[in-house]
């Protein structure tokens, strides 16, 4: 992990900029564009928390997806509407917040004059890439991994670009109970988890510290559409972004990890805000993941530590402070900016150039865009069917052995019954033949000869026995 540094009383309390909203500001249209709303990436559900957050606050939502999943039901329910053609918006927006580059440059190709924010969410992956039109008005980055993407790669001056992190709903995600000194479960809480080489090593290291380990997350077939019950059951959770930041907020002992990155260290009081500044992402995630490496891990597990690293989080990454500068920034750009006015020239030369990039990078058609959602799909079904085996196979497993130990028993009990039964038939044949012994002994001469001898004797015992 990169060096942390100890945090002070200062960074336990909010700024006065995070804590407060200009007042008297009207409310706005805002468009929100983004890939699609269908797997509850974190910048999937950053989008939603983003629109509904914005929704409570008084502004009026569009999100502009290519797809969208059970997410839009959440949307429409809170009164924000979703659509799939920018054309199908019925007024012109204020501003335009771009979290991908196509459907940024669909949006305000088609809103010639309206200003742009672009949020950069990922280092590598293409829909990162800032849209390079005159529109854009400022330039916001999750994490300091982003802004160096931002900076280094497209050229945009560090001073222009906004550091503004995903927050998290802290109504949804509540303090867990205290953690006990020594943690008794795990979980790796991660989409990208499935049953491989790098799951093994983590669950032979639980094993090892005598821990139970579950996994949450599509990859395995356990994709919960709301975790935030979940963690609470948990003393250590293993995650990387916005998973790690859940964990955080609700109390859990976290480490920054994730089986298609590797692995970092266990977030705490010292390092909790240099991880924040990197979004507990791939630039602190530098060792593979191994079974020592675990080990070592679990073993600096601290339950005070962890509670501090907790309630600084709470303090810094509640929906309120992240989206609160956000909301602050698309007013002071309304405001500076309403309308950006981009001669026909520039706006030929601008769209020429992403043209061109675009056609040497390999265009990316809207087939293509669907296809690559369909094999998501299809390897997102085939993981959850392949967990299902897994998971039937065990349950088949397990009634095999039972069905085994109850025939097993079955034949104890069927051998001792049939012992009974001869056991039975024995006594039952002695018993036969003593009777017959009896009644051969009642018809015998010498029994009824002694017959009086034997009343005289009984006689003689009855007058003892007076006398």
């Amino acid at each position: 992990m990169l060096a942390p540094h100890p945090v002070s009383e200062e960074f336990m309390t909010p700024r006065s900029d995070e804590a407060s909203t200009p007042a008297g500001a009207a409310p706005l249209r805002i468009l929100i564009a983004m890939c699609y709303l269908v797997h509850r990436t974190g910048a999937e559900m950053f989008t939603r928390d983003l629109a509904m957050w914005l929704r409570r606050r008084g502004h009026a939502v569009t999100v502009f997806a290519t797809a969208f999943g059970d997410m839009a039901d959440e949307l429409r329910w809170a009164s924000i509407s979703c659509i799939t053609d920018v054309a199908d918006m019925g007024a012109r927006p204020d501003v335009i917040i771009g979290n991908t580059q196509y459907e940024t440059v669909r949006a305000l190709l088609h809103f010639h004059d309206v200003p742009t924010v672009t949020i950069c969410h990922d280092r590598s992956a293409d829909h990162g890439r800032p849209a390079r039109f005159s529109q854009v008005v400022s330039h916001v980055a999750v994490d300091e991994n982003c802004a160096e993407r931002l900076a280094h790669e497209f050229g945009i001056a560090r001073a222009q670009i906004e550091l503004i992190q995903n927050g998290i709903d802290l109504d949804r995600f509540l303090p867990r109970a205290p953690l006990p000194a020594t943690p008794r479960s795990a979980v790796i809480f991660s989409n990208y988890a499935s049953h491989d080489a790098q799951l093994a090593e983590v669950r032979a290291a639980c094993m090892e510290r005598g821990l139970s380990l579950d996994v949450i997350g599509q990859g395995t077939g356990n994709h919960l559409p709301d975790p935030a019950a979940a963690l609470g059951r948990y003393d250590i959770v293993f995650g990387k972004g916005r998973c790690a930041t859940e964990a955080l907020v609700t109390g859990n002992a976290v480490v920054v990890l994730d089986p298609s990155s590797g692995m970092g260290e266990m977030v705490t009081a010292a390092s909790v805000a240099l991880g924040r500044q990197w979004n507990f992402g791939r630039a602190l995630m530098t060792r593979p993941i191994t079974r020592q490496n675990v080990l070592a891990e679990l073993d600096r597990f601290d339950a005070p530590d962890a509670t501090l690293a907790a309630a600084w989080m709470r303090v810094h990454g509640g929906l309120d402070v992240s989206l609160g500068a956000l909301e602050r920034l698309l007013l002071r750009v309304v405001g500076e900016r309403g309308v950006v006015q981009v001669s026909a020239e520039q706006r030929a030369s601008e769209a020429a150039g992403y043209m061109d990039d675009w056609l040497r990078r390999g265009p990316v058609t809207v087939q293509m865009v669907d296809q690559g959602l369909l094999h998501r799909h299809i390897d997102g079904l085939q993981q959850g069917l392949n967990a299902q085996q897994h998971l039937h196979q065990a349950q088949a497993d397990t009634l095999r052995s039972e069905a085994r130990r109850h025939a097993e028993h079955a034949e104890e009990i069927l051998g001792r019954l049939e012992a009974a039964e001869a056991a039975l038939a024995a006594a039952r044949a002695h018993a036969a033949q003593a009777n017959a012994q009896v009644d051969a002994v009642h018809a015998s001469r010498s029994w009824r000869i002694t017959a009086p001898l034997r009343r005289l004797i009984t006689l003689v015992r009855s007058g003892a026995k007076a006398a």
